[in-house]
């Protein structure tokens, strides 16, 4: 008990920031999140995101373990083998939690607690480094307070805020304070090679088992390590044996995860979504949201008191103490300087973009884009220099001013951070205080679901196409989680859906008694494509090799689907109360459907239609796009009435319209009907 006292004690300043860290946690959230039997929450998320997160972790759990992919996970797309790793379920998490399933309740979520964990040590680490960079003791009491309220800034850090419950993992900012901490207390804390071997080696592991986008933020960091090594003059060992423990770490780690053997892995996106740099100090500049790296009005507040505070010294003639000072710590001025730059030209990708103006485009070989391109939504690592510069902007403002001013103006810059963020705390704040979230919500409320389940003559559910969009996608994709069953479909980071497309489509050539055929929306089309006993629950469309204790759904004379119009991607027009409106050089696509082999009529009605250009199309994602042969059979200014017939199936297939002239075109409805 006296150890643990003294050592509270000792750390009662970082504790401190953790304790704050954690109190905003939980007036953001609530409690009700930390309950690891209560998941409802996490799957009514009106985004696909949290959902894919818990049950890709649930599918895991009741995976079969073959070694020596631990993390590898045969159930969220069976019969093929995908890893933890894509599914953003936090890999580590979910490995620990399968090795102590049999004594969790039958559902069981840890992203509350972990939330809890981000939120802890953002603000206890944040405090320790901002003592480290004030040069503040633990017998300062005034300045020591400052640092717990300059640690408030980095816990309503943006980025931590917006990626909590969303893409939960990534909210795991830490990893990057614990890195810089490393860093900065190398002499201390590492002062062999083995050691800093061991503990660069330690956050390999950790970041490959939080998510991949933490590997190069922490790399960069481990790269000014190295290089600060270097300018001290300790030897290649001493620079090099780290970032090797590092890789390898990470590496070996990832290979266990099955992160290497992983069916329909597409590493590279092939594309770069870099960061304005000017967005850091600049809300709205960036392209989209996730190439938004605002620092937050506190953050900018700091920035901007600590340049004052510099300029204030100058002219207090103070200049020549603040260069003696930078001459003393040159080494450190260099190792901080080269990772805010390095992390700056990894985050802005190929394209350079400032203040909302694309300056340049730098071409890269090949193979460097498609190492870099793993990474596609590289902005995010502006996270490093972000988090960074608030960092040396409350260090500068610690060492400049006395403590009580000092943490005034640090209380003052957190202040400004929750004013900011105002809206975005309140909302998640609204959300997560309401009844609502935690109440039990399922499309599924027919007893027939259960009834099968319970039946033991099933332990497969197939959906006909690749689409996790639909609306019943996730409700029933969780049905199969709770139930042992698997999934042939479901979402994973870095997918390659063109081959999950064509391989889904190509399952269903091999019906199997002990699977449940699921037909949702458009793939109702094909269900005269299979032979199935066909039952309705809850409105959805079901199939069974077996007939079952139902009544069947009896075959329509003529099945037509509507296309959702909002789903379309719409060129100089709009989305009105009558449909969608093109103006001159307006065009329109609709969204993605599959059709299975058959004869299709496709209606369009609207108005201005002899004023446009329609036609059909398909192709795989980035590959080439076919036009479809079509006939019309109906052409009028309100209607215009294709047909067309495919002997194989037609992935992503759309219907295009483009405006000839500048009269407008309206299109207020598709339909599409499979005759035959």
């Amino acid at each position: 008990m006296r150890s643990i006292a003294a050592l509270a004690k000792k750390y009662r300043w970082p504790l401190t920031g953790a304790l704050l860290g954690a109190l905003v946690f939980v007036v953001l959230y609530g409690v009700r999140v930390l309950d690891p039997a209560c998941v409802d929450w996490v799957l009514n998320d009106p985004s696909p995101d949290p959902s894919q997160h818990y049950l890709g972790w649930v599918f895991y759990r009741r995976s079969a373990v073959r070694l020596p992919y631990i993390g590898a996970n045969y159930s969220a797309v069976y019969p093929f083998r995908t890893s933890i790793v894509f599914t953003d379920s936090i890999p580590l998490l979910a490995v620990l939690g399968k090795l102590l399933s049999p004594l969790l309740p039958a559902r069981f979520q840890y992203f509350g607690w972990w939330g809890l964990l981000c939120y802890a040590l953002q603000g206890g680490l944040a405090q320790a480094i901002l003592a480290r960079l004030g040069g503040v003791r633990s017998g300062q009491r005034a300045r020591c307070w400052a640092t717990v309220a300059g640690a408030g800034v980095l816990v309503f850090f943006p980025a931590l805020t917006v990626r909590m419950f969303a893409h939960t993992a990534l909210a795991a900012n830490w990893l990057v304070l614990l890195a810089l901490w490393l860093l900065l207390r190398s002499d201390a804390l590492l002062p062999s090679t083995g050691r800093a071997c061991l503990a660069w080696g330690m956050m390999g592991l950790l970041c490959a088992g939080v998510h991949l986008y933490y590997l190069p933020m922490v790399g960069i960091v481990l790269v000014g390590y190295a290089l600060r090594r270097g300018l001290q003059k300790r030897g290649a060992a001493a620079v090099a044996a780290p970032v090797l423990a590092y890789c390898g770490a990470a590496l070996a780690e990832l290979v266990l995860l099955g992160a290497f053997a992983a069916n329909f892995a597409g590493y590279s996106n092939g594309y770069l979504n870099g960061a304005d740099l000017a967005n850091l100090f600049v809300p709205g500049l960036n392209a989209s949201w996730e190439q938004d790296v605002y620092i937050g009005l506190g953050g900018v507040l700091a920035c901007v008191l600590a340049a004052a505070a510099v300029l204030l010294a100058c002219v207090r003639g103070q200049a020549g103490c603040l260069a003696a000072f930078l001459r003393r710590h040159r080494v450190w001025t260099a190792v901080l300087g080269a990772v805010l730059l390095l992390d700056a030209a990894a985050a802005m990708g190929n394209t350079v973009t400032l203040g909302g103006h694309t300056l340049c485009t730098v071409n890269i070989p090949q193979i460097l884009m498609d190492v870099w391109a793993m990474f596609s939504s590289c902005a995010r690592l502006a996270w490093l220099d972000g988090m960074l510069l608030i960092l040396l902007a409350c260090g500068l403002l610690l060492r400049l001013w006395g403590g009580r001013a000092a943490a005034a103006l640090l209380a003052a810059c957190t202040l400004a951070q929750v004013y900011g963020m105002r809206e975005e705390l309140g909302n998640r704040y609204t959300k997560y205080h309401a009844a609502a979230t935690y109440a039990g919500s399922t499309a599924l409320q027919d007893p027939a679901w259960e009834e099968l389940a319970a039946s033991g003559r099933f332990r497969h559910l197939a959906f006909a196409s690749f689409d996790f969009e639909h609306e019943e996608f996730w409700d029933l994709a969780a049905f199969a989680a709770d139930h042992g069953w698997t999934s042939n479909s479901f979402y994973m980071g870095h997918m390659d859906g063109n081959l999950a497309a064509v391989t889904l489509a190509g399952e269903m050539n091999g019906l199997s008694a002990d699977t449940l055929y699921v037909f949702v929306d458009e793939d109702e089309l094909a269900r005269d494509n299979f032979a199935l006993h066909y039952y309705r629950f809850d409105g959805i469309l079901v199939g069974s090799v077996e007939p079952l204790p139902y009544a069947e759904e009896p075959a329509p004379a003529a099945d037509a689907r509507a296309m959702d119009l909002t789903l379309s991607s719409v060129t100089n027009g709009s989305l009105t109360g009558e449909g969608i409106t093109l103006e001159s050089g307006g065009e329109m696509l609709t969204g993605a459907w599959m059709l299975f082999p058959g004869t299709y009529q496709v209606t369009l009605t609207g108005s201005g239609f002899d004023h446009s250009y329609i036609y059909a199309r398909h192709g795989l994602i980035n590959q080439e796009t076919y036009k479809l042969e079509v006939a019309f059979t109906d052409i009028a200014p309100e209607q215009m009435v294709f047909t067309f017939t495919t002997g194989a199936p037609l992935y992503y297939w759309r219907t295009a319209v483009h405006t000839l002239d500048d009269t407008p075109v309206t299109v207020s409805g598709i339909t599409v009907e499979k005759s035959a």
